[in-house]
């Protein structure tokens, strides 16, 4: 099969990021179905720049919002499209729980799920700033499985809170999750993450990553806690 007979084949029906769809596709796709002026419509067009950040949408869904705009989604309204299926009930509450925290933070995931061929990305920022220092970023997988990722940098210079926090506070610190496997060593540092080598109770880590896979949504207050020890955050007020 030819690339001109590939090119031909592109369709409503086609689900965005279940192959390689060039921009020129894209465009023909657009103009026929939208018309000479599709680029004067915002969503095309962004749709075009950034088609991963779809990933999993039908052509059909992108025409249909491009006729009919609904505005800026919550993320809790994002997750309710049928290409977030594959995410299970609990790992969905424990996302939005944990956005609407960061939100009261004064952090947001920038009312967009970023994409690439192989996860889906919830990113969190600083709302309301241009370098949006980023804290925080959900994987979602095409199986499903999500992850939550804390950028966490320093560890030495909050040592004392790390030891004295709840179990499953310390655990992110002291498992094997993310342990740097001398990748990247020299001199007895890492590399590339020099900044995640610290001490805990008198044992010496050295992590790559920092990464939760067995997200308990009891445990939201106690990571965004976390985080503020990390980053500036809005006081969040505890209800008992």
């Amino acid at each position: 099969m030819d690339k001109k007979t590939i090119k031909e084949l592109l369709t409503k029906d086609t689900v965005i990021g279940s192959r390689k769809i060039t921009a020129t596709e894209f465009r023909k796709f657009f103009k026929k179905t939208l018309g000479d002026n599709y680029e004067k419509n915002p969503i095309a067009w962004s749709f075009i720049k950034m088609p991963l950040n779809h990933k999993g949408k039908t052509l059909k869904e992108i025409i249909e919002e491009c006729n009919n705009p609904v505005g800026i989604k919550s993320l809790e309204e994002v997750l309710a499209e049928d290409r977030f299926k594959v995410i299970s009930t609990p790992d969905k509450s424990f996302i939005i729980s944990f956005d609407k925290m960061m939100s009261e933070a004064g952090y947001d995931f920038g009312d967009a799920i970023v994409g690439n061929k192989d996860l889906m990305a919830i990113v969190y920022g600083k709302t309301g700033t241009k370098a949006r220092p980023r804290p925080a970023c959900f994987h979602i997988y095409d199986n499903g499985a999500v992850c939550l990722k804390l950028y966490l940098h320093k560890v030495d210079d909050r040592r004392q809170y790390v030891e004295n926090a709840s179990a499953h506070i310390k655990e992110i610190f002291t498992n094997d999750t993310g342990k740097c496997n001398a990748c990247n060593f020299r001199d007895g540092k890492c590399k590339y993450n020099c900044t995640k080598t610290y001490t805990i109770g008198g044992r010496l880590f050295h992590k790559c990553y920092f990464e939760l896979t067995n997200l308990v949504a009891e445990n939201i207050p106690d990571y965004i806690d976390l985080l503020s020890e990390f980053y500036p955050m809005k006081k969040i007020i505890r209800l008992k």
